[in-house]
């Protein structure tokens, strides 16, 4: 994946600069565009929050729930190829320690992953091929939809998150479209579906945009050339994607990692509460110990810088991956507050001009 993403960049950027070259208008961003910001009151911090975080009460920090708009509970419930819901034995564990602290003008959804591929191989296109298959299967069972709503009566959610990286093929898009298009129409108006999305993998339909209520961008896992993780042009580009894909400004979401991965890409994730006081001006920490990696952080002030971009493009709001790694709300390095300032910051300036 990482060798197809960098040809794709690399094709990208040489139309640039070839229209470039000839005078041509072509390479001109939406960013660039003057925008009217959403409503400081619309403007969402949403905010993953994986259930095996919060299995202990005692570990569980909830100083930053004042801080959010929206959470997603997300990797304790799955769906089958049947169609079927399958919560995991903790749900109502992790359920209980969330539910109740949620402030009462604060949305509350579900995130559903799906089944995952069993091949025995490192081929990365054909995992996410099996698995887009599987997936496909549970789109097509004509159940789902009902168990989706079952749940959400149930557990008394605002609705429903996918993230779903998987529709390599266009006929898995194809399907994975025409579900939610159904799912929409089978939920009505009364609950909001919702899902995680990369840059570099946008297949959706016009029906099945129309049908998402919010994008969460996934602007992270990516390096530059440097080795630094999640950097601010890169969020300029994410953006720049979904806006010439045809989004809705204020349906999205712009993704803020709240964790580091090493300059090497290596498949390593370190919580940012832990390093927060040991990293340098630039995000960095070099672990002498177990690793010997460098590790790559967004700072507070990237965090601040990105959400105030996400203001002043007019998006929907931010979306931290994941709520239990920051630093608690009194530590001034804490990323949450990063954001606070961020939104505050941005819609003063647009008030004073």
């Amino acid at each position: 994946m990482k060798k197809f993403l960098k040809i794709a960049k690399a094709a990208a950027a040489g139309v640039c600069a070839l229209a470039l070259a000839m005078g041509a208008s072509a390479c001109s961003s939406p960013l660039n565009e003057d925008v009217e910001p959403v409503a400081k009151e619309d403007f969402r911090v949403t905010a993953y929050m994986v259930g095996d975080r919060f299995l202990d009460p005692a570990e569980i920090d909830y100083s930053h729930f004042e801080q959010v708009t929206d959470f997603i509970f997300i990797s304790m419930a799955d769906f089958d190829t049947n169609g079927e819901i399958i919560l995991n034995e903790n749900f109502d564990a992790a359920y209980n320690n969330i539910a109740p602290y949620i402030p009462d003008d604060a949305n509350f959804y579900v995130n559903l992953l799906g089944p995952k591929s069993t091949l025995e191989t490192d081929d990365w296109s054909a995992q996410m091929a099996d698995q887009g298959k599987l997936h496909t299967e549970a789109f097509q069972s004509g159940v789902l939809e009902e168990n989706i709503k079952e749940l959400l009566e149930q557990y008394d959610f605002d609705g429903v998150y996918f993230d779903y990286e998987y529709p390599i093929d266009q006929v898995n898009w194809d399907s994975f479209n025409a579900f939610i298009v159904s799912l929409d129409e089978y939920l009505g108006d009364e609950y909001k579906i919702g899902m995680a999305m990369s840059d570099w993998d946008i297949g959706q339909s016009p029906e099945a945009m129309a049908a998402t209520d919010f994008i969460e961008i996934m602007s992270y896992d990516n390096w530059d050339k440097k080795g630094n993780h999640s950097t601010y042009k890169n969020a300029q580009k994410s953006i720049e994607a979904l806006l010439e894909k045809g989004y809705d400004r204020s349906k999205l979401t712009l993704g803020l990692p709240f964790y580091a991965r090493p300059t090497t890409e290596e498949e390593y994730w370190y919580d940012y509460k832990s390093y927060c006081d040991k990293i340098d001006e630039n995000g960095l920490y070099e672990d002498t110990g177990d690793t010997g990696l460098i590790f790559s952080f967004n700072t507070y002030d990237v965090i601040k810088q990105k959400t105030e971009l996400a203001v002043n493009c007019g998006l929907g709001g931010v979306m931290i991956w994941h709520y239990a790694c920051d630093a608690p709300a009194d530590n001034p390095k804490s990323l949450f507050n990063a954001v606070e300032d961020g939104i505050n910051t941005a819609y003063s300036q647009a008030q004073a001009e």
